[in-house]
């Protein structure tokens, strides 16, 4: 009848029931539980979809930012689309913010990535190996949260301090000061900036120094017309003498030799003579070049194709600068006062004194005529008079042919300005560095770099004539705007000569039919700016925090892989087991008694729900049944004791019974704090 009352007590294996060494028993009373997904593997088993997924999304994070760094610097820096350059131009803080969040977004990845994988690697460690130590759950947990786990105390710094666990805590303290520049590290590989593009520039212009036989008959064939008129060129507007309609130019350009004598000088000229669009803008004098280029004269743009023929690299230019050697022309001149001039006056009409001509004769000085086609020059006889001629000091257009200009004042000029003789040195062509800046939108010419003959001798000599219609027709009876120049600087002749240069270098360009050995190769540079994306080889230790950080994650992960593989868990983490330690503990460990610390349990742990569900009522109801039965049992027993004794039998079963329950309800609770012991003991080792 007794074994008809006793209830069935449910079973569950303890750690004093279980051996620990018999993975049979184990797998068998735990196959039927509701973490049965939670057991150890099979031996041998590969990685989980879970493992795989968390693989390749750290691998992602390692390579993406090494993949963009080689294709941008492999393009030499990738230029952003002009719609979205203006974007990011017209509002930095925008694009700023939305940079920084994109970053943080990144980081926030890379940093979940490297937490699931320190969490993956502590799994298997802690249920594969033997008994892992407290220091090196505390190293993991500082790995998982970016934390240091110890004080700062010299008790501290001395525990750490030996042979196994100074580099541990090493590592601890690099992934700490390493997490912080992962935002930094992302940022500077994807924010968009300006930076620097360069090319290579080509193109023709004529060739005054040509010594080719085709090239002197072309320029021989083709002499300037004494009938000055418009003419047009590819939409160029233009006079094909000099000096008509030049004047403004002409002086523009004598002004700007002078200004170049001032070391600070920033003012720039304008030439509206030239053809380009709104002038011609120089620093200084135009050197005798006629610039091509995009910001050149566009009838004479001969650059081979380059990013400027593309329309989509322009509208991108945020600036740019870009330099060619251009041809122009090279001299020295010299002046001084004379007593006399070679230059004679004479009255265009006897009846009429209010028109002068003078002229000069170079044969009796011992020159040579320079001024061909031209016997005498017309002024108007003003107070302010100024007549001009010149010869060729050495006749026959050798390399060491030297010019000398003769002027000479009437009226108030007499004394003013007297008889003055200038010397041209040899007149030579000269390659300029010529660079135009957007910013600025000016040209400015630089020393030469070569020099080199003219053969063509007309060239001087037209330039000498078209100085002199400047002089004869840049004054009248008010003013005269050539002689105040003179009087102080003999720049300004040099400077009239240089742009009479390169007028001449424009008339000739628009002659058709022009042989192949008449032109020179124009070699340049272009630098521009464009906003994109650029790198340097600084941005590979910008890289290194991250990479650092994703290789960490990625040598956990395959090493818990690795331990997975091997075999399977020797302890369960969600087994009840002893908490043991190894009998070798060292001294510096400070292992605490576990089983004297108060438990506390987090309600979202898996242990704490397996209690609650499927222990806590069972163990109760298996007291309860066992208390039941003693209780059972002390009745039976009162029913043999005599009736005269039966008083007082029933009141000491009753007696017993209520005890029994007493006792029985007191292990519930002691029970209950053992299991919580052990939930905790597993929730530290899986956090």
């Amino acid at each position: 009848m007794s074994d008809q009352l006793r209830p069935e007590l449910p079973h569950h294996p303890t750690s004093n029931t279980l051996h620990p060494d018999d993975p049979t028993e184990s797998k068998r009373e735990y196959a039927s539980e509701r973490t049965v997904e939670e057991a150890a593997p099979s031996p041998g088993s590969g990685p989980s979809i879970y493992d795989l997924l968390l693989l390749l999304g750290i691998f992602v994070m390692l390579i993406w930012p090494w993949i963009f760094f080689g294709v941008v610097w492999a393009k030499k820096g990738i230029q952003m689309n002009n719609h979205v350059a203006n974007v990011v131009t017209n509002n930095p803080h925008a694009t700023t913010y939305f940079i920084t969040l994109i970053c943080s977004i990144i980081s926030m990845i890379v940093s979940a990535f490297f937490s699931l994988a320190i969490i993956r690697f502590a799994q298997e460690l802690v249920s594969y190996r033997k008994p892992t130590r407290p220091f090196h759950l505390r190293v993991l947990l500082a790995f998982r949260h970016q934390s240091w786990p110890w004080g700062t105390s010299w008790k501290d710094v001395k525990y750490l301090m030996t042979k196994n666990r100074w580099w541990p805590a090493a590592l601890v303290v690099l992934c700490v000061f390493t997490f912080p520049h992962l935002i930094s590290s992302t940022t500077s590989l994807i924010t968009p900036a300006p930076f620097n593009r360069t090319a290579i520039l080509n193109g023709t212009e004529l060739d005054f120094s040509s010594t080719a036989a085709d090239c002197l008959a072309f320029f021989e064939a083709h002499p300037l017309s004494n009938n000055c008129d418009w003419q047009s060129y590819k939409g160029l507007q233009y006079t094909n003498c000099l000096g008509e309609n030049q004047i403004v130019d002409v002086l523009e350009s004598g002004r700007g030799n002078i200004l170049e004598l001032l070391s600070n000088n920033s003012q720039s000229l304008t030439f509206s003579q030239l053809g380009a669009k709104d002038g011609l803008h120089f620093l200084g004098s135009v050197r005798g070049v006629l610039p091509i280029g995009p910001n050149g004269v566009p009838a004479f743009n001969t650059l081979q194709p380059s990013p400027f023929s593309n329309p989509k690299i322009v509208a991108g230019m945020t600036s740019f600068d870009y330099t060619l050697n251009n041809q122009g022309l090279a001299s020295n001149i010299s002046c001084s006062y004379e007593t006399e001039s070679p230059i004679v006056i004479a009255s265009l009409d006897p009846n009429v004194p209010l028109a002068l001509n003078y002229t000069a004769n170079c044969t009796e000085l011992g020159a040579a005529e320079v001024l061909t086609n031209t016997t005498a020059f017309n002024a108007i006889n003003s107070p302010n008079t100024l007549t001009y001629w010149a010869c060729q000091s050495a006749p026959g257009g050798s390399q060491a042919s030297a010019y000398s200009i003769y002027l000479r004042g009437l009226s108030f000029y007499e004394t003013a300005i007297g008889n003055i003789t200038c010397t041209v040195s040899p007149i030579q062509s000269a390659i300029f560095p010529v660079t135009y800046q957007s910013t600025a939108g000016i040209f400015s010419a630089e020393a030469p770099i070569a020099s080199s003959p003219i053969r063509f001798s007309e060239l001087i000599n037209d330039a000498l004539i078209g100085l002199g219609a400047i002089i004869s027709e840049g004054q009248n009876f008010q003013a005269n705007l050539v002689a105040e120049s003179v009087i102080t600087f003999g720049n300004m002749i040099q400077g009239i000569l240089e742009y009479e240069a390169t007028y001449l270098r424009l008339i000739y360009s628009t002659v058709s039919n022009q042989p192949s050995s008449c032109n020179r190769a124009v070699i340049g540079s272009l630098n521009y700016e464009v906003l994109g994306w650029f790198v340097t080889s600084a941005n590979i230790g910008f890289l290194i925090p991250m990479t650092i950080i994703n290789l960490a994650a990625l040598v956990a992960l395959f090493t818990a892989v690795i331990i997975a593989k091997a075999g399977r868990y020797r302890f369960h983490p969600f087994q009840p087991r002893p908490v043991t330690y190894p009998q070798d503990i060292d001294d510096e460990e400070q292992v605490p008694d576990e089983w004297n610390q108060k438990v506390t349990f987090q309600p979202t742990t898996v242990l704490k729900e397996y209690f609650n569900s499927d222990v806590k009522d069972n163990l109760k109801a298996g007291i309860e049944g066992v208390a039941e039965a003693a209780a059972a049992i002390a009745e039976k027993e009162a029913e043999g004791i005599a009736m005269k004794e039966a008083d007082k039998a029933i009141p000491k079963a009753e007696e017993i019974a209520s005890n029994s329950v007493s006792d029985a309800r007191q292990i519930i609770p002691e029970a209950a704090a053992s299991v919580r012991q052990i939930a905790s003991d597993a929730d530290k080792i899986i956090r």
